[in-house]
C-alpha cells in the first residue's frame, strides 16, 4: 500500500477511510496514491493489528477528497480520543509522541500504534488460541513515567523486542499483568530484567511464578505521567482479571474481556460465566470511546461490542435450555445442538464454554446435574 501525505506549516490533509486495524471503523488516514515521491516511513507488518507494509510519500498538494486539519485542531481532537487516526499518522504528521518513534531505515524498528497520546500498542507473538497469533502489549504514560502492560511473549526474540521497546522509552516504572494466562505473562521476568516492580491483582499473584510487588484491587487509581488509570476488577474469564481505564480519552485496556480477533473462552475450571457476564455489563456501562483488546485491533464502538458479547452469550444460554429437555443430556450430545454453527475443529473448546453455561444454569437453579447428564429444572419447563 502506498499512501500520500500532504501537509503545510499549519496543517495536514487527511481522508476518512474504514480502518482494518479498527475493525472497519471510520478513521482518518492519508489518501492512497501511486504518486512518486520521497519515502517518509515504512511501516512493517506486525501481528493481528498492522497487516500491511505501508509506504508514505509526501505530496506537493492534497488530493481530491481530503480534509485539511490545522495542527492544533487535530492534535486536540486526537488527545481527547475524539479522532481515530491510522497507526502511522501521528508519526508522519510530526507530533511528539511519548514512546519510541519508528525508524524508516533500521530493520529492528519498534513500530507501535499511538492510539491516543499516552497509550501505545505493540503486538507481540505469543502461544495464544487461534485465530489470534499475537498479544497486544502497551506502554501507558509519557516520556518520564510509564508502565508496560502485558509481559506476554515466551519467544526470546519477542521478549527482546519488548525489552528494547521499554528500555528505549526510558521511563518505565512498573510492569502490569492483566491476568495469569500464559499468553499474558510468558515474559513476566521482564520486570526483574528492567529492575522495576510487577503489578497485578492478588488472584493473579497467586497463580504466576514471579513475585508481585504490588497487588492492585478494584477501583485503585494509578497516575503515570499525564495519564490516570483506574483499575477495574473483571472476573469471569480469570479470577484476577483487571482492566485499565483512562477516563480523559475514554480508553479501556480490556485484556481478555473482549477480542478483536476470535472470541473469549470461559474455561469452567477457573472461569465463571455469571461473573463474566456481570463484568461485561460493567464495562459496557463505562461507555468508553475505545477498547484495546489483548488480541486484534482497536474496537472503536466498545459499548455496542460489549452488548453484542452479552447478547451472544445469552443466545447460547437459551439454546442450551431449549436443548436440555426433562430427560437430560450429556455434553457430547448437546454440542451439535448448541454449537452446530461452528466448525467441529473447535468443538473441544466449545465444550468448555458449554460446560460454563451449564454450571451457570445449575448455580441459578435453572438446570440440574445427575452424574454426567444435565436436565432442565421444572420451572424452566413450565415457562
Amino acid at each position: 500500500m502506498r499512501l500520500g501525505c500532504a501537509r503545510d506549516a499549519d496543517g495536514i490533509w487527511l481522508t476518512q477511510h474504514a480502518l482494518p486495524e479498527a475493525h472497519g471503523a471510520l478513521g482518518w488516514t492519508f489518501p492512497e496514491t501511486d504518486a512518486a515521491g520521497r519515502e517518509l516511513l515504512r511501516w512493517p507488518a506486525r501481528g493481528d493489528v498492522l497487516r500491511d507494509e505501508v509506504v508514505v510519500v509526501e505530496l506537493d498538494a492534497p488530493l481530491a477528497g481530503c480534509t485539511r486539519f490545522e495542527h492544533d485542531v487535530w492534535k486536540a481532537a486526537w488527545s481527547s480520543g475524539e479522532l481515530l487516526l491510522a497507526p502511522w499518522v501521528p508519526y508522519v504528521a510530526g507530533v511528539q509522541v511519548d514512546a519510541i518513534r519508528p525508524d524508516a531505515i533500521r530493520p529492528d524498528a519498534v513500530c507501535a500504534w499511538p492510539v491516543v497520546p499516552h497509550v501505545h500498542m505493540l503486538p507481540v507473538r505469543t502461544p495464544t488460541l487461534p485465530p489470534a497469533t499475537h498479544t497486544n502489549t502497551f506502554l501507558v504514560g509519557d516520556a518520564d513515567v510509564a508502565i508496560l502492560v502485558e509481559p506476554a511473549p515466551i519467544d526470546p526474540d519477542e521478549q527482546a523486542l519488548l525489552e528494547r521497546w521499554a528500555r528505549a522509552h526510558g521511563g518505565v516504572i512498573a510492569v502490569f499483568a492483566t491476568h495469569h494466562h500464559v499468553d499474558h505473562v510468558g515474559g513476566v521476568e521482564l520486570a526483574e530484567r528492567l529492575g522495576v516492580p510487577l503489578w497485578a491483582h492478588a488472584e493473579t499473584a497467586s497463580r504466576i511464578r514471579a513475585s508481585v510487588a504490588r497487588c492492585i484491587d478494584d477501583g485503585e487509581t494509578v497516575q503515570v505521567g499525564a495519564a490516570v488509570l483506574e483499575a477495574i476488577h473483571t472476573p469471569g474469564h480469570a479470577p484476577g482479571h483487571l482492566c485499565l481505564y483512562e477516563r480523559t480519552t475514554g480508553t479501556l485496556i480490556a485484556g481478555d474481556m473482549i477480542a478483536g480477533v476470535g472470541t473469549i473462552l470461559v474455561e469452567p475450571s477457573e472461569g465463571d460465566m455469571r461473573l463474566y457476564l456481570a463484568s461485561l455489563e460493567r464495562l459496557r456501562d463505562l461507555d468508553a470511546r475505545f477498547a484495546l483488546p489483548a488480541h486484534g485491533g482497536v474496537i472503536a464502538t466498545p459499548r455496542a461490542a460489549f452488548q453484542h458479547y452479552i447478547d451472544h452469550r445469552l443466545a447460547r444460554e437459551r439454546s442450551v435450555i431449549a436443548s436440555l429437555g426433562p430427560e437430560g443430556q450429556t455434553i457430547p450430545a448437546l454440542l451439535p445442538k448448541v454449537y452446530g454453527d461452528v466448525p467441529q475443529s473447535v468443538w473441544p473448546l466449545a465444550s468448555l464454554s458449554l460446560r460454563a453455561h451449564l454450571d451457570k444454569l445449575v448455580a441459578e437453579g435453572r438446570a440440574h446435574i445427575d452424574e454426567d447428564r444435565f436436565r432442565a429444572a421444572e420451572r424452566v419447563n413450565e415457562a
